[in-house]
């Protein structure tokens, strides 16, 4: 009986020891559950065939020990201990790239599972320089400078929005700051003038549909650059003649010619009646024509030269100035 009673005993310290380990693994099984896992997408709103990175992270447990596979329709694109992202290129236009994530954290017997849809949007950003001065034929589009007036026109781009079907809410940024008054539903376009202390304004601009099918994001950069004055020649059959511009220094063959001033880029359309003209020879300040942006010249004498010169500002602003000034040799 005592032997039998031993037998128990020792069979049942072995067993017992062998328990342990297990009901203490068990114990420190980490309980993970989806919510704790969050996905984040660089960029935020990827573009068509724009490189995107998937990253995820949670603070209830270390990911880094977590077993992880990434898995696209059929095939493991990604796996092992600690593969936290996974970066592809996305595809075209509203195509979207599907991802199942399975995660195994560290001393957990079962897994958690994320799946991550990325359907790429596109929207474009237009600026045009509102109250910017060009002259006739000028083919190109005004720049902005120094305080001037910039709208900012977006476009989505998508197949939703193309057939008349979404709503959108936009939400307009200039720089960090975000513009209450120009963002909501369908304001697609932000007006504003230019700071003078920034050398280049940064617009950003982020777009969702009502039904949460579309979001698009899209920052530019518009330049500010400096106006300045061309000098043109104007003829009396042919009109001015924007195909030549008068650079520096001339040479005056006949009796009389006609100089005409453009202002390039310069704020000038909505305010022009705010702006001046002074125009000089040698330093001379002599009448406004009448015709601000035009002079006739009619030497009195040959041999030597002129210095013409023109200042145009707004007497309203220290910033919305140009100058220039042309040699005339007589």
């Amino acid at each position: 009986m005592r032997l039998q009673t031993k037998i128990l005993i020792n069979f049942f310290l072995v067993f017992t020891v062998f328990l342990i380990p297990f009901f203490l693994y068990a114990e420190m099984e980490i309980g993970v559950i989806d919510n704790q896992i969050n996905i984040e997408t660089i960029p935020e709103n990827p573009e068509p065939y724009q490189n995107v990175t998937i990253k995820i992270t949670s603070f209830a447990t270390d990911l880094n020990k977590a077993t992880i596979e990434w898995i696209s329709g059929s095939n493991v694109v990604s796996s092992g201990i600690g593969k936290t992202s996974y970066s592809f290129k996305a595809l075209g236009p509203e195509i979207p790239s599907v991802f199942d994530v399975q995660i195994i954290p560290f001393g957990s017997f079962s897994s958690v599972n994320k799946r991550v849809i990325i359907i790429p949007t596109e929207i474009e950003v237009m600026w045009e320089a509102v109250d910017g001065y060009t002259p006739p034929f000028y083919r190109g589009k005004s720049f902005v400078s120094a305080e001037g007036l910039i709208k900012v026109v977006a476009i989505p781009s998508t197949n939703t929005i193309k057939s008349g079907k979404g709503n959108i809410v936009y939400s307009w940024k200039n720089g960090d700051n975000t513009q209450l008054d120009a963002s909501g539903y369908n304001k697609d376009s932000y007006k504003f003038a230019n700071n003078i202390l920034n050398e280049k304004e940064i617009v950003t601009v982020l777009a969702s549909s009502v039904s949460d099918d579309y979001t698009a994001k899209k920052t530019i950069e518009i330049p500010i650059i400096s106006p300045k004055i061309i000098f043109y020649k104007k003829s009396p059959t042919e009109g001015t003649l924007y195909n030549q511009a008068l650079d520096k220094e001339i040479n005056l063959y006949e009796n009389e010619m006609t100089l005409v001033a453009e202002p390039f880029f310069l704020p000038i359309k909505s305010k022009e009646d705010s702006f001046e003209y002074a125009w000089k020879i040698n330093n001379s300040n002599i009448q406004t024509p009448s015709k601000k942006t035009e002079l006739t010249i009619r030497p009195n004498s040959r041999g030597g030269y002129s210095n013409i010169s023109l200042v145009i500002k707004n007497i309203n602003s220290l910033f919305q100035s140009v100058s220039n000034q042309l040699k005339v040799n007589l």
